[in-house]
């Protein structure tokens, strides 16, 4: 009876020991949508956006930085002050020109009157004149020195980030401030070989860019700023740099990810129920039969049987039940299971 109980003890402490499994979290996929018959004539890629180039803005004045009147972040208009220099010392120099100047145009008025009774010679009036000139340009040069002691903001944007801190003695031209555009942000692109071959980099090149985090705005329309002459080592792609306007009322930010879309120039079609994907999405199961992986709304991960019609280059030509907003795995498919949760993300 005894080991009977110590049994039933036993088996009690082990059951309630026992923790329940850990859910494995979702597998990390990398995805990318399909090119369909219906929009054969775009070219995609993912790209991601970055900051635009900034403007590093500096006095024109040597000074103690005393205030800044901006933070890091913030959204200015043309000519708002941003940061202002201690300019007791220039206000001083001010009032002595303006003083000089003062005593300097009634001398001339004085030198005048004596001219025109014939006291005094025209040249003693000629020479006060000048000075009287130098003064004024003494004057004017002070003035704009306690002007430098204000910097404004060139044009609308935002500022990036402060580059002193307050009380600091700057030299002229030494950036203090970084501001870029708020309006215009810059999305780059990785272009394989064989497209770059074909593409028409320049001004005449035009894009449309959806951001995914934001899928229902209307795509931005992206114009061509700058693109590289030489591949990336590994990837054997060319950089390519497009600049566009984000839609009002959004944060489009540095680092969020962009499909782009460019017309392709020598369109290849492809006929109804077919597909253009990455030759990195076919693989093949046990009896040969060739499948793409895709991603339903549920983020499950399921095989779609598929008919390799034929290899252009990086990508591949299919045909299978795909629908046309499908985005299949181009890398993290291999080890999947059907219905095995997964998390899709885009290359960078």
């Amino acid at each position: 009876m005894r080991v009977r109980v110590l049994l039933s003890l036993s088996l009690l402490l082990a059951a309630c020991s026992e923790e329940p499994e850990a859910q494995s979290p979702p597998r990390p996929v990398i995805v990318q949508p399909i090119e369909s018959a219906s929009d054969a004539r775009a070219l995609r890629y993912p790209g991601r956006v970055e900051a635009a180039e900034g403007t590093e803005l500096a006095f024109q004045a040597d000074g103690r930085i005393t205030r800044f009147l901006v933070s890091d972040g913030e959204r200015v208009e043309r000519g708002q002050v941003l940061a202002e220099l201690d300019d007791t010392d220039y206000r001083l120099q001010l009032r002595e020109a303006e003083v000089a100047l003062r005593t300097l145009e009634a001398d001339v008025t004085r030198r005048r009157g004596l001219r025109d009774e014939g006291i005094l010679a025209p040249a003693a009036v000629e020479q006060a004149e000048a000075q009287l000139a130098s003064a004024r340009a003494n004057r004017d040069a002070a003035a704009r020195q306690v002007g430098f002691t204000r910097l404004r903001a060139p044009y609308e944007g935002v500022v990036v980030r402060r580059l002193a801190a307050t009380g600091v003695v700057v030299p002229a031209g030494e950036p203090v401030v970084r501001m870029q555009d708020a309006d215009i942000i810059e999305v780059i692109v990785d272009i394989p070989e064989r497209d770059a071959a074909r593409l028409p980099f320049g001004p005449e090149l035009v894009a449309r860019g959806r951001v995914l985090a934001l899928d229902d705005l209307q795509p931005m329309t992206l114009v061509y700023r700058e693109h590289a002459t030489a591949p990336d080592a590994q990837s054997r792609a060319y950089r390519l740099a497009l600049r566009g306007t984000p839609p009002p009322g959004v944060n489009v930010l540095p680092g969020m990810a962009v499909q782009v879309a460019i017309d392709d120039p020598a369109p290849s079609t492809l006929a109804a129920g077919q597909h253009r994907v990455p030759a990195s999405a076919v693989l093949s199961t046990p009896d040969g039969q060739a499948v793409v992986w895709t991603v339903d709304d549920d983020g499950a991960a399921q095989p779609v049987p598929v008919r390799v019609h034929a290899i252009e280059g990086t990508h591949a030509r299919i045909e299978g039940e795909l629908p046309p907003s499908a985005q299949v795995v181009v890398a993290g498919a291999r080890l999947l299971q059907a219905g095995q949760v997964v998390e899709p993300r885009t290359r960078r």
